[in-house]
């Protein structure tokens, strides 16, 4: 005991002394640096204002394509063998994985919020196994494509699913909260729902030839909106950056470093509790 003693007063100050370097060293961090770019002034990564999220990378050598006209979300991810083209948009929190095999997305396709589009190795059907959308399909949020297909002018429900080896023809809506069944196809002109997924009715002209495309552009106008404020002549950065320095300035812009105050509070639980073997 009297060891423990003699012992706890140089624990403590090397527990000090560890404390200090700590928070040196997270505040003398260089973001500008940092893999995903500059950040527009030299702060800590708990006070940064600007989403750092890669939402577009290669994956084993294979890389997303895309034109200019495409509006990807800030916290959307792309990755791997996907190939958009133009017009398309994908939406905030959607996620297009072309890990295993190709994902085809055509023009003025909309992928809706947290929708996912991914694909496996090989389907039932012993066909490609690549997810091919057709151009003007909207896919609603939440829904789950896996190595289908569907073709143009396509509605596909919120919180859907196709699975693998589905076909959706053209022209056809899939309801909210369906899921098609592996080498399930949805023939042209129909509108399918259920779980599984089964005919309900044959569309309308009005539907075939108004809604379907009414639909389409409205998501694309959508993500036009998005995609021009993105831009470098967009103005939002500046609004941030006015109030930011608005905070500054009236001294109500104060810095937490949670990460430094979580260490320090595991280091006194820690000098606690050796002051209890002690006594």
């Amino acid at each position: 005991m009297q060891r423990v003693t003699k012992l706890l007063p140089a624990l403590r100050a090397q527990l000090c002394e560890g404390a200090a370097l700590q928070a040196a060293a997270v505040r003398s961090i260089n973001f500008f640096n940092a893999p995903n770019g500059p950040s527009v002034k030299q702060v800590a990564i708990e006070d940064e204002w600007y989403n750092r999220q890669r939402n577009m990378f290669s994956l084993l050598e294979k890389e997303p394509y895309y034109p200019v006209d495409v509006f990807v979300a800030p916290n959307a991810v792309v990755c791997g063998d996907v190939d958009i083209y133009g017009g398309a948009s994908i939406f905030f929190g959607a996620v297009l994985r072309g890990d295993l095999n190709k994902i085809r997305l055509g023009n003025r396709s909309a992928v809706l919020d947290r929708a996912v589009i991914h694909a496996a190795r090989a389907v039932p059907t012993g066909l490609n196994a690549a997810t091919l959308i057709g151009d003007k399909v909207t896919i609603e949020p939440y829904a789950v494509l896996r190595s289908c297909r569907v073709e143009s002018k396509c509605i596909i429900g919120a919180r859907s699913v196709l699975c693998e080896g589905a076909v959706m023809e053209s022209e056809s809506i899939l309801a909210p909260n369906s899921v098609v069944p592996p080498a399930r196809r949805i023939p042209s002109g129909e509108l399918w729902g259920g779980n599984p997924a089964k005919f309900i009715r044959k569309l309308t002209d009005h539907e075939r030839d108004r809604v379907l495309d009414d639909v389409a552009n409205h998501y694309h106008n959508l993500a036009a909106m998005f995609r021009r404020e993105a831009l470098e002549s967009g103005s939002a950065w500046r609004d941030v950056e006015a109030w930011r320095s608005k905070l500054v300035e009236q001294g109500e812009y104060q810095w937490i470093n949670f990460r430094e105050q979580k260490y320090l509070m595991r280091l006194q639980h820690e000098a606690e509790a050796m002051e209890k073997l002690t006594t």
